[in-house]
């Protein structure tokens, strides 16, 4: 059943709704280390050693949530600062889900949030509020549904964000349950992004 909400062991398989309209808002800080979209809808284990080196581009099997493992290509894998997982599709011919999870990484969402960015930013971003996991499990802390927010707005590609508290009030806003992002037992729990990536829908 918990496989159902990842889309692979580290990721949700519902994180957020698709809607037909596409985002209006431009990406706020365009570089090299944005993780936007358009970059990675048609990456393929060629294009990325084309992009960033093939000697920075390896696959390893990673630990993943209760137990479970899964094959990962991962780009820069020592350098935290650079480090992006990527998870493929069967055939390997374009990504499943692209991760970014180090603290102090030069990545950056489209709208340029980063690891750290309080709740209240990316609600702001969104728009409206939305809807995540209770924290302190495995799936704890991940946006489960974007409430056809600005971040759902990019049809066959989900925005991905997992949250963590940042003191003990988090308790409160824990378990295996969704809380509103503005729910005042998660904005008590003062959560910031600890990872964050795209995950595309399988064609």
């Amino acid at each position: 059943m918990r496989a159902i909400i990842f889309a692979h062991a580290l990721a949700l398989a519902a994180c957020g709704q698709t809607s037909s309209q596409s985002a209006s808002t431009a990406p706020a800080h365009a570089s090299e280390y944005t993780l936007a979209c358009a970059d990675f809808a048609t990456t393929t284990p060629t294009t990325l050693g084309q992009r960033f080196g093939a000697e920075n581009v390896t696959t390893q099997t990673l630990p993943g949530p209760e137990g479970e493992s899964y094959e990962a290509t991962l780009v820069f894998a020592d350098d935290p600062t650079r480090r992006l997982e990527i998870v493929w599709k069967e055939g390997r011919t374009a990504p499943a889900s692209v991760n970014v999870s180090n603290a102090g990484t030069q990545w950056r969402g489209e709208l340029g949030y980063t690891i750290g960015a309080p709740i209240s930013e990316i609600e702001s971003l969104n728009v409206m509020p939305f809807k995540l996991w209770g924290f302190g499990w495995d799936y704890g802390g991940w946006v489960s549904d974007w409430n056809l927010g600005t971040f759902s707005q990019t049809p066959g590609c989900n925005t991905r964000i997992r949250f963590e508290a940042r003191n003990d009030l988090g308790a409160a806003a824990s378990g295996d349950s969704e809380f509103m992002s503005n729910d005042p037992a998660i904005r008590a729990a003062d959560p910031a992004v600890v990872a964050f990536g795209l995950m595309f829908a399988a064609p």
